[in-house]
């Protein structure tokens, strides 16, 4: 088996390894973070992603509007916010890593 060599993204060196992308949800901040703590490089999707409220209670993506241009702006809003808060754990479970 061969050793891997650290590659430079962004200023950080780190394993040439990348998690995520696999297009049924299931990255998140939390497997993103781990594999920034481990020195390589997690992605998550900001599509749907989970946010919660000041308590850390899960915000349910309930869709209100009435016309395909309101609901876009909520799916919109949704995906900010839960993407920011997927950034937020991600950040917190790498020890600041990634």
């Amino acid at each position: 088996m061969k050793a891997l060599h650290p590659l430079i993204v962004s200023g950080k060196e780190v394993l040439p390894l990348i998690e995520g992308g696999k297009g049924i949800g299931v990255t998140n901040g939390l497997s993103s973070g781990a594999w920034a703590a481990a020195g390589a490089v997690g992605t998550f999707s900001g599509v749907n992603a989970d946010s919660y409220d000041a308590d850390g209670q899960l915000i349910p993506q309930i869709y209100h509007g009435r016309t395909r241009r309101e609901r876009h702006e909520e799916l919109v809003k949704y995906a900010v916010e839960g993407g920011l808060a997927q950034a937020r754990i991600a950040h917190e479970t790498s020890g600041g890593k990634g």
